[in-house]
């Protein structure tokens, strides 16, 4: 019988043993009689106090969270807050996969706090309802007119998004700036400033106005006066200066012709530079140019209503030309467009009457125009020397930011610095620059700098320019 008891209670103990997570050794069937007495009276005696005593106590784990179960209910708290934003469940799906559970939980938890809002989707992940989209369907990595820079961290205070624009730039091989560089054997940052090159070098988007053909072909169009080619290897010195995108939307695009205009759409594509206002047919013409930054997306639109005697063809559904708003019915539906697939949209128009201050009416009331339709920021440019500055309904209207980089003219210039913050606003900064015999200087640190902030401050209206050169608007109050 003790031998029984024993051999039970020497298995109860190897079970217990097991389940404590302990080692013990096993009692041997040939032990002593006086050593099986000792484990068994052990045993009678411990056992139950060493399981109360050694087993690890069992905290009840909280269940997984179910990812299809809460996409529902964010489903309905979407619902709830009369979301009508189409692609939710993609956006919802990509959500889960790409950063697991808790930005939903996070994203549920805004939501009960508060009726739906789209900048939300911002404010959880890091990135706008808008570049969520893109990931999630895969546009961001698949649409051309598209260009994925950088992308939000949930949780994290986005970096600010750097902008820059210049005005007209002409990189031509038969006019005055590019003549003077090779007479002079000199290079493209002996004739733009390093530090304005740094700058835009530096930020994460470069605008500029392609004020000339790229090609080897074609001939000058009749009837003007002044006509602009450049050789495609000249486009390379629009990376040593750090461009990204360039308007065609002007009145010396098409200087040579048809050919010579395809022609500078595939340099630029050669050298990896963007384009709008222009393409082989209306509908490229007019479509948006869009880069995602910093959790935001970003649409360039651009159009030109230069020209007195209209010589640039407009494109056609299927011909080749730039996209003109004397009447402003094409480009209104641009920005519209632009504005229903981003988080901003920048306007670039090539305008206003040449070496004149004076605004033409067109101008100031197109431009109101083109922010109602949904721009956030106009850039202009074509009258080869600076205008006004001016805002409406809280967004800024650069009328024109004159020569970059174009002729021998002694006149002032500058680069245009707009910081897209965290929370989406906008800080704009206006750097003077001195273009002077085919040279543009930086001069802010300078006198001169600081008559050309004033002179901008003087032809604008409810405009504040302070010594730095940044740009706010003037309460009427």
């Amino acid at each position: 019988m003790k031998r029984n008891r024993l051999r039970i209670l020497t298995a109860l103990l190897l079970l217990l043993s097991l389940l404590c997570g302990c080692e013990r050794e096993s009692a041997s069937a040939q032990t002593s009689s006086a050593a099986r007495t000792s484990v068994s009276a052990t045993v009678e005696t411990s056992a139950t106090p060493a399981v109360t005593t050694t087993a690890p106590s069992v905290t009840p784990s909280e269940p997984a969270v179910d990812a299809d179960e809460l996409i529902e209910e964010i489903r309905d708290l979407l619902d709830a807050g009369q979301c009508s934003d189409g692609n939710v469940e993609e956006i919802l799906r990509y959500l889960a996969d790409t950063y697991g559970t808790d930005v939903l939980l996070s994203l549920a938890s805004r939501l009960k706090e508060a009726s739906y809002y789209r900048e939300v989707w911002y404010e959880v992940t890091g990135n706008s309802y808008f570049v969520l989209w893109d990931l999630a369907t895969g546009d961001a990595e698949r649409d051309g007119r598209i260009r994925l820079l950088s992308t939000g961290v949930p949780g994290a205070v986005n970096d600010t998004t750097v902008l820059t624009f210049g005005g007209d730039i002409c990189l031509a091989d038969n006019y005055l700036p590019m003549q003077y560089m090779a007479k002079n054997g000199l290079s493209i940052t002996d004739c733009i400033d390093p530090v304005l090159v740094e700058q835009m070098q530096a930020d994460d988007i470069t605008f500029m106005n392609n004020e000339f053909t790229i090609s080897d072909r074609g001939t000058p169009m009749a009837g003007k006066y002044y006509t602009f080619r450049a050789a495609v290897k000249n486009t390379a010195l629009y990376n040593t200066l750090g461009v990204d995108i360039v308007s065609l939307a002007n009145n010396h695009a098409y200087d040579y012709g048809t050919d010579a205009f395809l022609d500078t759409l595939d340099a630029l594509e050669q050298y990896g530079v963007d384009a709008v206002g222009g393409g082989e047919n209306l509908d490229e013409a007019m479509k948006p140019m869009y880069y995602i930054v910093n959790g935001r997306k970003i649409a360039y639109v651009a159009a030109s209503r230069a020209e007195k005697y209209k010589l640039t063809p407009e494109a056609t559904a299927d011909s080749p030309g730039i996209l003109r708003c004397y009447d402003t019915e094409k480009f209104l539906q641009v920005i519209r467009e632009a504005e229903a697939n981003s988080d901003l949209v920048i306007a670039c128009v090539h305008w206003g009457t040449e070496y004149s201050a004076e605004l033409e009416e067109a101008q100031v009331s197109t431009a109101r125009d083109y922010i109602d339709a949904g721009a956030d920021l106009i850039v202009g440019a074509h009258a080869h020397q600076l205008q006004g500055i001016e805002y409406y309904k809280g967004k800024a209207i650069f009328y024109n930011l004159g020569n970059f980089w174009f002729n021998d003219y002694d006149i002032g210039t500058g680069l245009l610095k707009v910081e897209i913050l965290p929370d989406g606003s906008f800080r704009n900064t206006f750097l003077p620059a001195l273009q002077t015999g085919c040279v543009t200087s930086y001069v802010g640190d300078e006198k001169k700098g600081g008559d050309i902030l004033y002179w901008l401050r003087t032809h604008s209206d409810g405009v504040e320019i302070d010594a730095d050169g940044v740009v706010t608007e003037v309460s009427d109050e």
